[in-house]
């Protein structure tokens, strides 16, 4: 405090006497400030330690379902032991797998965990032939995973799902939406060709040659390339 206020206080009775009190006003401002900051710590502590647990829960979910998809399935010829964990056929494995893995997709739906677990069921819902079911499950996962990888995995599930149903149009459009989408990552020449036997399928033999063509011309080294080059053979000689 400088000479002139201790000066004026000195000559102040009742500014002594309030000096006190302001200065317990004062430390009680800085401890309301530490008791603020404080709080603010704990509850960023919490709300990191919740989702520390989450992620870890949702993991857990996603590695027991996930042992049922990769467990082994009894030997058709008996020959081969069989294990434990074993399931009679691929048909029981899965049907015991999806249940969990929608326990684990419905309970974190917007974690990544979570959004494994929803694809992989609707995988297993298409294996059974529950192809509604399946085609539902893409639908929620494209809902949920935005543009990332598995949005448009979903999006190829879901054509595939509607093509196992008789639903070509459905199909059709899905895939020529994703064939319009250059992705280094993503492979383009897969959807050109299931795009050109949707086509096929369809009875839309016109389309169906460009789709082959496009494929052919745009990725030469494409592990597709013979199929397409046969498809093209087919439909070129009326097939």
């Amino acid at each position: 405090m400088k000479r002139a206020e201790r000066h004026h206080l000195k000559a102040d009775p009742l500014a002594a006497g309030l000096q006190p009190l302001l200065e317990s006003m004062r430390r009680g401002r800085w401890a309301v400030g530490a008791v603020v900051v404080l709080g603010v710590l704990v509850a960023g502590a919490s709300v990191f330690g919740w989702q520390q647990w989450r992620t870890s829960r949702a993991s857990e979910m996603l590695a027991s379902a996930m042992a049922v998809v990769d467990a082994p399935v009894v030997p058709a010829d008996g020959q081969a032991p069989a294990g434990a964990d074993a399931y009679p056929s691929e048909a029981a494995k899965l049907e015991t797998a999806v249940p969990r893995l929608l326990a684990a997709a419905d309970a974190y739906p917007s974690l990544q965990q979570g959004i494994v677990a929803r694809y992989q069921a609707a995988v297993a819902l298409g294996a059974l032939g529950r192809t509604t079911e399946a085609a539902a499950q893409y639908q929620r996962l494209i809902e949920v995973a935005g543009d990332g990888i598995y949005a448009r995995m979903a999006r190829l599930g879901r054509a595939e799902a509607h093509l196992q149903a008789g639903e070509y149009g459905e199909a059709i459009d899905l895939l020529e939406a994703e064939s319009g989408l250059a992705d280094a990552e993503f492979p383009v020449d897969a959807v050109l060709m299931r795009l050109g036997q949707s086509y096929r399928l369809a009875a839309r033999p016109a389309e169906a040659l460009q789709a082959f063509q496009r494929l052919v011309d745009e990725f030469p080294a494409s592990g597709y390339r013979f199929d397409a080059e046969r498809e093209l053979d087919t439909l070129d000689s009326g097939q």
